[in-house]
């Protein structure tokens, strides 16, 4: 491979892993602050003295599913697009001969270790799609017995 096609192989993977690590950033700030918002929407909501009329129950429950929501939706497609850089990054370390053995040392065993290229399946974004979803379903489980209680 030639000079010029390996500097180009080398600066797609650093975009890749920079982008990449931008979304893991960006989907752990998304998640942080929904659950502060959840938590700070629903101490207001148990700290008044005033029990929610059932229409304030609904508007306080239809708040938190379309702010769950949207935002699961927004991690759902970080996920998708993380997925499709994480694909170019492991091809383009296939082309440099990341995963062959004896191309840069004389080691029995690839620089990278060959289950890097199992498809990714983005588990660690599932985590905090989950995280956000059980925060949402707390948050009206609390709504709906700060209006029974």
């Amino acid at each position: 491979m030639s000079n010029e096609k390996t500097s180009i192989l080398l600066a797609v993977r650093g975009t890749a892993q920079e982008s990449l690590r931008e979304m893991r950033a960006r989907v752990f700030s998304i998640v942080s602050t929904a659950i502060t918002l959840f938590t700070v929407f629903i101490g207001w909501i148990v700290q008044r003295s005033v029990k929610p009329s059932l229409p304030e129950t609904i508007l306080f429950i239809c708040i938190i599913v379309m702010f769950g929501i949207g935002n699961l939706l927004i991690l759902i497609d970080i996920r998708r697009g993380y997925i499709k850089t994480m694909g170019i990054s492991v091809r383009v370390e296939k082309a440099l001969g990341l995963y062959e053995v004896q191309v840069f040392d004389e080691e029995d065993e690839s620089i990278f270790p060959s289950s890097y290229l199992r498809p990714i399946k983005g588990k660690h974004f599932q985590k905090f799609e989950l995280i956000l979803i059980c925060s949402a379903i707390a948050s009206i489980l609390i709504v709906i017995l700060k209006y029974f209680y």
